[in-house]
């Protein structure tokens, strides 16, 4: 009887414990259920005090390039060009182009040892005007304290090829990649395919086809 008496007494105290715990944590302020609840942590952010290359109200762009020319039947051979662009808006431009080399000997001229072509033939000039659109903005970082502000962008646009005694309408297609070094001076690596008719002197049969010319170039262009 006595154990019975003493589970009874233990039963009543832990509801009292329990109701008595309820309600004190019903009477608690909300300033104080907010001063228990854990510091939320500030972020801790440092400015890192880049330098960035960037062009503020320059549109027109004028440069040089050099590089390589892989002319269809008379090999690959360096040139030199000038180039000109007016930047409409921030992805939208107009370009020039303008370029210059002088090939070597065909394959058959080497073999048979005729020289099909005096040397103002051989020269290779082209220019044309193009439309160009920066399609992937982005930026490098170069060391901790330097970033440079570039753009991938394709261009496509047509003019003139002057080569063998000819001048001859030409398409142009290709792509580039613009990195600004300064608020001033970018650098540019481009690659274009300038497409024409075959020359007639290399095609006397007159069948249809197009000349593929590779240009592969950097330049260093300036804005004002």
């Amino acid at each position: 009887m006595d154990n019975w008496y003493f589970r009874v007494f233990l039963v009543l105290c832990g509801l009292l414990l329990s109701h008595t715990t309820q309600a004190a944590e019903d009477s608690q302020s909300p300033e104080e259920s907010y001063l228990e609840e854990p510091p939320t942590l500030a972020p801790n952010v440092v400015r890192l005090g880049l330098k960035e290359s960037e062009l503020d109200d320059e549109n027109f762009e004028i440069g040089v390039t050099y590089g390589f020319i892989s002319v269809e039947n008379f090999g690959t051979h360096d040139y030199l060009g000038l180039r000109a662009a007016w930047h409409m808006t921030e992805d939208l431009f107009f370009e020039a182009n303008y370029g210059y080399t002088k090939v070597d000997e065909t394959p058959a001229e080497t073999i048979s040892d005729l020289r099909l072509f005096n040397d103002s033939d051989r020269e290779f000039n082209y220019y044309n005007l193009s439309v160009g659109f920066n399609i992937l903005p982005g930026e490098v970082f170069l060391g901790k304290n330097r970033v440079y502000n570039n753009a991938f962008y394709v261009i496509a646009g047509a003019g003139n090829l002057d080569f063998l005694g000819d001048s001859e309408f030409a398409l142009n297609l290709g792509a580039g990649l613009r990195l600004i070094i300064t608020d001033s001076f970018a650098v540019h690596f481009t690659f274009q395919d300038i497409i024409t008719d075959k020359p007639q002197v290399l095609n006397p049969n007159g069948e249809s086809g197009s000349a593929h010319n590779m240009q592969y170039g950097a330049s260093i262009t300036y804005f004002f």
